[in-house]
């Protein structure tokens, strides 16, 4: 698993680091930074669920399209504040690490496929937690004017818990889904940005524990 972090952090890198390198006919790319203001409710059998405050996820993303019909997006986010939950005086901080390549079947509409690995420690009992695994979806956009863009996004998440507890190791398959939608506006031809709503739950096959995160986004990227 931390192989797969390290090559998407490697990309993302690579990417933001190095534009032009990449910059040929009908190449363009975006670089800057993503926002996630969301909570989280978990959900166990046999107890009351629990819902943290809000915090924000923050870090670097780059998005490309490579001509007309392939396109590729990542972003590696970490939280500027644990989640707090106040029924049981839990702090939690979490990196969020995705990465996505996608073919554009016709214009504003294609599908996707990437990958994802968020990390979760709890502070007071060094928990550890992974949630990581392969995503399929569908993306969309809209151009409403010039300047202004809908965008959508519907993935499901192949994805497997790991808790690690002082050594002893609990992994079980725990699929999910999500989505993405909101609003783009270019303020000048290098200059971008957009706010949405973000979506994401998974479920464990063996415990039957539910996670899922919701709140706001926001992103300002700049085009090479």
């Amino acid at each position: 698993m931390k192989r797969s972090l390290y090559a998407i952090v490697f990309a993302l890198l690579l990417f933001a680091g190095a534009p032009p390198v990449f910059a040929g006919d009908g190449t363009k790319i975006e670089a800057g930074i993503k926002m996630w203001l969301n909570n989280w409710h978990r959900d166990q059998p046999g107890f009351l669920g629990i819902s943290s405050d809000s915090t924000m996820l923050l870090g670097p993303a780059v998005e490309a399209e490579l001509g007309e019909q392939v396109f590729l997006e990542a972003s590696y986010l970490f939280s500027t504040a644990d989640y707090r939950f106040s029924e049981t005086g839990d702090n939690v901080s979490r990196q969020d690490a995705d990465i996505a390549v996608g073919y554009r079947v016709v214009p504003g509409f294609g599908l996707f496929a990437g990958y994802k690995h968020a990390t979760f420690k709890w502070a007071a009992t060094g928990i550890k937690e992974t949630l990581s695994g392969p995503s399929l979806g569908l993306a969309g956009q809209a151009r409403m004017d010039p300047w202004l863009t809908f965008y959508g996004r519907l993935l499901y998440l192949f994805t497997q818990f790991e808790q690690d507890e002082a050594g002893t190791v609990f992994q079980e398959d725990s699929p999910g889904w999500g989505f993405e939608f909101g609003l783009k506006y270019a303020f000048t031809r290098q200059f971008s940005g957009s706010i949405g709503y973000r979506y994401e739950e998974n479920k464990g096959n063996k415990s039957d524990v539910t996670d899922a995160f919701s709140g706001l986004t926001f992103g300002a990227m700049l085009r090479f």
